[in-house]
């Protein structure tokens, strides 16, 4: 498997991640956790982002 693929790979499980965080925090009440999980899935949405940037450069032979 080579770096694309395996940083495809992990951008898909973040992305998983991500929607778990989304689907969960729609069933939390507490406030405190609410802005946990947001700040698990902001967080989860930058390694998204710095993963497509990545895998956009690597493909492009930069």
């Amino acid at each position: 498997m080579d770096d694309i693929n395996k940083l495809n790979d992990i951008l898909n499980t973040e992305i998983v991640n991500q929607m778990q965080y989304n689907k969960y925090f729609m069933y939390i009440q507490d406030p405190a956790l609410r802005q946990f999980f947001m700040q698990l899935r902001d967080g989860k949405m930058q390694h998204i982002t710095q993963l497509q940037q990545e895998i956009k450069k690597m493909m492009s032979g930069q």
